[in-house]
């Protein structure tokens, strides 16, 4: 099935997908469960994120899809990795690029919960620890997420721009 922010009957040939790490004090990353794809498999979980809509900077299209997915309104204006997706047969060839969420403080941290406005696209939320992440994500996504932590930890974050100006969301 394919990406539940794309129009089968119209799809784009290259995707933009702005997805956010998001982590607790502990280290931890929230992760969510899409209802679209690897429904019934362990696997499937990945980070909160979505396709960006026409003229919507990277930046706002991942505070938007974390809003819509988790409730939480966070300040996005820098990014951690790039990951170049193939095209497959259920989606475009696609960008995805993980934004910093930052790290939540513990009350934050225990007040994430799915929104009913997100049931129809996710199944569940849940925080999973770095060294837990083979257990839940398939490997691209845990590598795309273990990289992405790595940036940050490092300081590699990389500014978001749009025309020379800082786009910020």
């Amino acid at each position: 099935m394919a990406h539940a922010d794309i129009d089968p009957a119209r799809p784009p040939r290259r995707r933009i997908g702005a997805v956010v790490l998001v982590r607790d004090q502990d280290g931890s990353v929230l992760l969510v469960k899409p209802t679209y794809k690897h429904a019934d498999n362990r696997l499937g979980w990945q980070l909160p994120g979505g396709g960006a809509h026409p003229d919507e900077t990277v930046a706002a299209a991942a505070a938007r899809e974390l809003y819509e997915e988790t409730g939480l309104r966070r300040h996005i204006s820098h990014a951690l990795m790039i990951d170049q997706m193939p095209a497959s047969e259920d989606s475009a060839e696609g960008i995805n690029i993980v934004v910093d969420g930052g790290i939540l403080t513990p009350q934050e941290a225990r007040a994430v919960r799915l929104p009913e406005s997100a049931v129809a696209e996710l199944s569940a939320l849940r925080w999973v620890p770095m060294g837990d992440l083979d257990k839940h994500a398939l490997p691209y996504q845990a590598a795309r997420i273990r990289a992405a932590a790595r940036a940050y930890e490092f300081g590699m974050r990389l500014p978001l721009y749009r025309r020379g100006e800082p786009a910020r969301a």
